[in-house]
């Protein structure tokens, strides 16, 4: 079952891989980049994979190519869907990072009162529920575009593989119960 959920989270990580790059926080293009944001930005970029994390994605990968039994020729067009998602997601993911930065960046702003803070922090949200409907439309297409390199044998396996692992999901996180989470930070909006 372990195997399964593996399998069913390098599908997710293997087609969907995003790459977030630091990218600026503007809150307006009159106003600098405030320096709580400036900080978070140096926080916020990656350090490299380490050979320990590389071996593993790839292990995995190999587990599910193997699972499906995906030829070199469906290997390669796999690939090539992957970096084109990839292409294809980065400008939505470096935005949907620029808009939560300029929430936070809002948030933090001691001189907006909360109704200014509010208003401006639900203009980005609408901003940031339309990027996330364009990411997941891009992941539908991308996975669309992947299945139909698949025979149907291949993908009877992949819908079992998927409701596998949505089992499994279900299991770890029962309605009702919440796993451990960060507590909400004090913010002058709090106050």
């Amino acid at each position: 079952m372990k195997k399964t959920i593996i399998l069913a989270s390098t599908l997710a990580v293997v087609f969907m891989a995003n790459t977030a790059f630091a990218a600026p926080c503007p809150i307006s293009e009159d106003k600098p980049c405030p320096s709580p944001c400036a900080k978070m930005e140096q926080k916020c970029k990656k350090p490299p994979m380490s050979p320990e994390m590389k071996a593993k994605m790839e292990q995995r990968k190999a587990e599910f190519d193997k699972k499906l039994n995906l030829t070199d020729e469906q290997k390669e067009k796999i690939e090539k869907i992957r970096q084109d998602g990839r292409e294809k997601m980065k400008p939505v993911m470096e935005e949907i990072k620029v808009k939560k930065e300029q929430i936070r960046a809002i948030r933090e702003n001691g001189k907006l009162t909360q109704a200014e803070a509010k208003a401006k922090i639900d203009a980005i949200h609408k901003d940031l529920k339309e990027l996330k409907a364009k990411a997941a439309e891009i992941r539908k297409q991308n996975m669309q575009e992947f299945e139909a390199v698949l025979t149907d044998k291949q993908k009877k396996t992949l819908e079992k593989m998927k409701q596998d692992g949505r089992k499994e999901f279900a299991k770890k996180h029962k309605k009702g119960h919440r796993p451990m989470h960060r507590p909400h930070s004090t913010t002058p909006m709090d106050k």
